[in-house]
């Protein structure tokens, strides 16, 4: 059996023309060996049914309930071969047919990286910011990262490329983690075992960006991934330092739904306003919740 230099892992949930998109651009991959693996997180389209489709060609697990992002990822990992894991998002897509190659091969020439991001363009072929220096809130908090090795913190997690023995030895993604700041965490924990996080330049995806989300109201997604930025802090900043920063967006909060309550008296609010008074009003319950917690 020809070894498999990367398995490609897929978490879908209600994206289903994009994920034929993403596994029609992944099968079209050369001069590599790979495998992929599809975890739907019951889906409400018919994910499913586009997914068999493809039956031939990749491993399918459909999830009874949707168990989020990271224990998706976890799961593919357990029956994946591969000697690299590439985590890719549904609303992505290769652009040529050498990526993975260049990918792996990117890994192959950089032995002390554990994890890596790519080039990532929107759709309207723009570049995105993807690679990070710090972690969130990180000036606010006095936890030294300074001794961790390489410059970068972070990548976005829509497309990155893992070694299978890095990612095994951390035990995958932190299950408490749902969705958002999954990545940031499996970063850093990578780095404290001793390897870098790197960026390759040499492959690009595109990516459309919260595809599974656009059916869910704006502000529980922005509840979401406030709460995972939240918990990213719980688990790696001094509790002395995370009451600080949910402090602050406590009195910061407060101070702005004031406000927007004195000009929609006033004037009334554009949409604009009125989206930042639900944000600032997620920011409000969150530090509620958590300053009630400890």
């Amino acid at each position: 059996m020809p070894i498999i230099d990367v398995s490609v892992i897929i978490v879908n949930y209600n994206t289903a023309q994009l994920v034929k998109k993403c596994v029609e651009s992944v099968l079209c991959q050369q001069n590599i060996n790979f495998e992929i693996i599809v975890v739907d997180n019951h889906s409400s389209d018919d994910s499913i049914e586009v997914l068999r489709q493809f039956e031939a060609c990749i491993a399918l697990i459909a999830n009874s309930d949707n168990k989020g992002f990271g224990r998706a990822n976890n799961q593919a990992f357990k029956i994946c071969r591969g000697r690299y894991v590439f985590m890719l998002n549904p609303d992505a897509v290769c652009l040529t047919e050498t990526d993975l190659f260049r990918a792996v091969q990117f890994m192959d020439h950089h032995p002390h990286c554990g994890l890596a991001g790519t080039r990532i363009v929107n759709a309207d072929n723009k570049l995105e910011r993807t690679a990070f220096l710090h972690y969130p809130r990180q000036t606010q908090s006095s936890a030294d990262f300074s001794e961790l090795p390489g410059r970068l913190a972070t990548v976005l997690g829509a497309s990155m490329i893992a070694r299978r023995d890095v990612f095994e030895r951390i035990h995958g993604f932190d299950e408490d983690f749902f969705l958002y700041g999954e990545e940031t965490d499996l970063c850093l924990r990578i780095r404290k075992l001793g390897y870098t996080i790197e960026y390759c330049e040499q492959m690009t995806v595109r990516h459309i960006g919260s595809a599974s989300e656009k059916g869910n109201p704006r502000e529980e997604v922005v509840r979401k991934k406030k709460a995972g930025k939240l918990l990213f802090y719980k688990k790696h900043y001094p509790k002395s330092d995370v009451l600080k920063i949910v402090k602050h967006d406590l009195r910061h909060a407060r101070f702005h739904m004031l406000r927007l309550s004195l000009i929609k008296r006033l004037f009334g609010l554009n949409v604009k306003q009125e989206n930042k008074y639900r944000h600032h009003r997620v920011s409000l319950e969150l530090a509620r919740q958590f300053l009630n917690e400890v």
